[in-house]
């Protein structure tokens, strides 16, 4: 069974207003999975929590390299693992040394594997995007050749429509803003999950809030569909488009291409 080939490219820059980059990225070629992350809110040591959040997390993935455990949902599972180990890592930090106490960050990490059904592997459908998530650092799944966008994550962030605009118009303005779980002090963290097919020529996008606060689904679609033989330049563009709307917060991206199945 031959691995697919995933083409990475990734762009990181700290925007035009914050004075460091709190956001870190990684990806491990040969397992073919990314992690992004962004450092909470401008907080103390935001750029220290996700640096170590992305490390933890392809380290311990990595780990599973030579792994037996090959079905779907083991993968799945091994994500969400990588998630919380990327937790403890933090914890432990903040343990031995207070001024990292209340630092935290986002993370969401991906991981493409092959389906196992013997027989299928270059029949459609035979790739499977396994990811997991805690906060609001999204991924997108972009399908050129159909013209569409997916959200795949769901942002671990409070509800408007749940909070009393009259009773708290500060808090109801700021909700979708404001993290319900984040890596790094939270001994029982609960990432979520999810997988989704993946074809030769689609797109997966991670990216920090820097970049989905300041670019909208649409624009996000027409420039991958503009670029899609062309991933670096699909990168340049998003990068320079959130930079030229703003640049309020640290933008950093990670796309990825099945290019064969």
């Amino acid at each position: 069974m031959t691995n697919p080939k995933l083409t990475f490219c990734s762009r990181s820059h700290r925007g035009k207003i914050r004075k460091n980059n709190q956001d870190a990225l990684a990806v491990q070629e040969q397992l073919l999975v990314g992690a992004i992350a962004d450092g909470i809110g401008g907080g103390p040591y935001g750029d220290v929590a996700s640096q170590l959040a992305v490390d933890a997390c392809i380290d311990y993935l990595s780990s599973l390299e030579n792994s037996n455990s090959r079905s779907p949902d083991a993968a799945t599972k091994e994500l969400a693992n990588a998630v919380k180990f990327a937790n403890e890592a933090i914890m432990t930090v903040q343990a031995n040394d207070q001024q990292y106490q209340n630092m935290g960050t986002t993370l969401s990490c991906f991981w493409l594997k092959q389906n196992l059904t013997q027989g299928q592997e270059n029949q459609q459908g035979a790739y499977q995007l396994h990811y997991s998530w805690v906060g609001d650092s999204r991924i997108y799944r972009i399908r050129p050749t159909e013209n569409t966008i997916d959200q795949l994550t769901i942002d671990h962030t409070l509800d408007p429509d749940k909070i009393d605009a009259h009773q708290a118009p500060k808090l109801h303005q700021q909700a979708n803003k404001i993290l319900t779980q984040k890596v790094g002090s939270i001994l029982l963290l609960k990432p979520d999950t999810g997988s989704a097919t993946i074809l030769a020529g689609d797109i997966i996008l991670a990216c920090t809030d820097g970049l989905s606060d300041r670019i909208e689904e649409a624009c996000l679609l027409e420039y991958a569909v503009n670029h899609q033989y062309h991933l670096d330049k699909y990168a340049d563009h998003l990068l320079e488009n959130a930079l030229d709307r703003g640049g309020q917060d640290n933008i950093s991206l990670i796309v990825a291409q099945l290019t064969n199945i």
